[in-house]
């Protein structure tokens, strides 16, 4: 067998991805412009060519559409979920941001599968465990509450969410955002450990 050759799917799982794929980019194109809530499964269904029944065929509910999604707009912006440590968080931001600043459209469209944590698809599920997980070093040594403050606040930081609501909200410029957003993570993350490192009091 030639070592070159890559076999080819079948034409009719061909055709399924592609009325698959069709619902997907229907549903992110909406949501780089409307809210969630005001996207009916009918337009969604109507702008990809299919009937609702098929869409529904192939995303039984709006939870498997959400996540395929956001999986799809992270696989088109490249952005990072692993996180090695806590020094690398706001290095991850960083690269995250960048890509984001690149593509608006596509940064309010990941926006909108993050509703809310009975929405959360998968991949922003592993991104805030990656969170959870580099800071450990630090929030062990820490009281059990702080530790889940600490880390839901930089998790939101370093969210889509957060990215796009300060700039609607300051006007700022992304690099301004990646400025103060990279300030913030590593103040919090500095006073964590300074306080870890002083002396008990007597």
């Amino acid at each position: 067998m030639n070592e070159f050759f890559t076999p080819q799917l079948p034409l009719r799982a061909r055709q399924a991805e592609q009325v698959r794929a069709s619902i997907i980019d229907a549903l992110i194109a909406r949501l780089e412009h409307d809210a969630l809530d005001d996207v009916p499964i009918e337009d969604i269904a109507r702008e990809a060519g299919v009937s609702r029944r098929t869409l529904y065929r192939y995303f039984p509910g709006r939870e498997a559409l959400l996540a395929a999604a956001e999986e799809r707009i992270v696989s088109r912006l490249g952005l990072p979920i692993a996180i090695a440590g806590p020094d690398q968080i706001s290095a991850s931001f960083l690269e995250a941001s960048r890509r984001l600043d690149q593509h608006p459209a596509l940064a309010r469209a990941l926006r909108q599968t993050t509703v809310g944590p009975e929405l959360r698809p998968p991949l922003r599920a592993r991104r805030v465990a990656a969170i959870v997980g580099a800071l450990e070093p630090l929030t062990r040594g820490i009281d059990k509450d702080e530790a889940r403050q600490l880390a839901a606040i930089i998790a939101y930081l370093c969210s889509s969410n957060a990215w796009v609501t300060i700039g609607d909200e300051s006007g700022l410029s992304g690099d301004e955002i990646r400025a103060a957003v990279t300030w913030a993570i590593e103040t919090l993350i500095a006073d964590v450990r300074l306080r870890m490192e002083a002396p008990p009091h007597a």
